[in-house]
């Protein structure tokens, strides 16, 4: 077995690599004048090879189509430790796409299993014609965190069982706030009444996109009494000026995955996928 990595997960990558004690296969990495890209392998594929990469964005997703091609001779596994376009993983008005169904389509027709990490809806795998597994990052974070009797709080009912997770480790309590999805991109979270005065709050999800509603939610527990409000999610997309939304909403410290490559990703999910490689 041998890995490669696209562009948006060098670091991952390697550190899979580095866990594994599996060679990591040089990628030769150019883009033409008019925006295309070009890859080469820089030595031929194993007969079993992981792909690693993240899908934040559409050249993400093209990359990835590229170095599955590249090795499309060899017994494939796709690593996608982020895999964008999963939450619209159905029609919310006439006209729209599944576009997860789209996305989820050329991949499996190239891979003999398919890796993610938390994806947003498990129901997907039903779009991938191949093995697949969302690995859940509940331990690898649940160990980082450092609190004095925090409440751990999820964003809506959804992520009840993920606050459960995280909390069980220490023997935290837990609870959820309410959020109702609007569309695709939009959702509203209703005020509740928590027992957070004068506590800290830990709050975990799977994505933080925008931040509009973490910041709502932060908003809403720091003018229930919470001291501090810590913020914790599997996949930074941090889209815009997500990060100063989050600061400004009353955020105290903010603790994520490297699925995606950021200065808030403490946590490395590397050995959970070497476990699952292995």
């Amino acid at each position: 077995m041998k890995i490669v990595c696209g562009k948006a997960s060098q670091h991952l990558g390697s550190k899979v690599a580095d866990e594994m004690d599996i060679e990591l296969l040089k990628v030769d990495y150019r883009t033409f004048p008019d925006g295309e890209q070009y890859l080469k392998l820089e030595s031929m594929p194993d007969e079993e090879m992981v792909v690693v990469q993240s899908v934040t964005s559409d050249r993400d997703f093209v990359n990835l189509l590229l170095l599955l091609d590249a090795v499309n001779e060899s017994d494939v596994t796709a690593v996608v430790p982020y895999m964008g376009y999963s939450r619209q993983d159905q029609r919310f008005e006439v006209g729209e796409p599944v576009s997860i169904r789209a996305i989820a389509n050329p991949i499996s027709r190239q891979v003999e299993r398919f890796i993610t990490i938390d994806i947003h809806n498990p129901g997907v795998s039903e779009y991938f014609d191949c093995d697949f597994k969302s690995l859940m990052a509940f331990n690898q974070m649940a160990e980082y965190l450092e609190l004095e009797d925090p409440v751990v709080v999820a964003p809506d009912e959804g992520a009840v069982e993920r606050a459960r997770s995280v909390a069980s480790v220490h023997g935290w309590e837990y609870d959820h706030l309410v959020k109702t999805r609007i569309s695709g991109d939009e959702v509203e979270i209703k005020p509740k009444n928590l027992e957070v005065d004068g506590r800290e709050v830990l709050i975990v999800d799977d994505i933080i996109a925008t931040g509009g509603t973490m910041s709502q939610a932060i908003g809403m527990l720091v003018e229930q009494g919470a001291s501090d409000v810590i913020v914790s999610a599997t996949h930074p997309v941090l889209a815009g000026n997500a990060l100063q939304k989050l600061y400004a909403a009353g955020c105290t410290d903010i603790i994520c995955t490297d699925t995606i490559e950021k200065s808030v990703s403490k946590v490395s999910v590397a050995p959970l996928i070497a476990d699952e490689l292995r």
